[in-house]
């Protein structure tokens, strides 16, 4: 599979910018790479609400950029788990997806990362792309809280 980034200096400044948005993020946090449809796939958990809220962003965005978002949902109350989407900016592999079936893949993917969630409630959210494979995901990672 082809790169998302045009060269190695490009890629290596986005990997940057994005830790130190994440080192620079006040929320006490957990970062974690899971292996997901085969891929390395980046996720940050912060907050310590009994719910999680899975936010999923969209197209050129990942989860460096989402943290306004991310802070609102700490604030409120919530556990937030922030996916870098595989094939897009971020800290998961740059790698592109198969574009034959693109959206089943990856709402299979985002079957897989869900079962790394933590147990109790769960929402999913999910902004442009994120929207898409949040709905293209299964539900058989609904489970009751415990």
């Amino acid at each position: 599979m082809a790169s998302i980034y045009r060269s190695t200096t490009g890629e290596e400044l986005i990997r940057r910018w994005c830790l130190s948005r994440l080192d620079a993020w006040p929320v006490p946090q957990e970062r974690t790479t899971v292996t997901a449809r085969g891929v390395p796939t980046h996720l940050v958990l912060g907050g310590d609400g009994a719910r999680t809220v899975v936010f999923v962003p969209g197209t050129n965005l990942n989860a460096a950029a989402s943290l306004p978002l991310a802070t609102a949902l700490v604030a409120a109350g919530h556990r937030v788990l922030l996916v870098d989407v595989p094939g897009q900016p971020g800290l998961s592999s740059g790698e592109r997806v198969p574009s034959r079936g693109r959206l089943a893949w990856y709402g299979a993917w985002l079957d897989e990362v869900l079962d790394s969630v933590p147990s109790g409630p769960v929402a999913v959210l999910g902004h442009s792309l994120g929207a898409a494979i949040a709905l293209s995901a299964g539900s058989s990672w609904s489970r009751p809280p415990g």
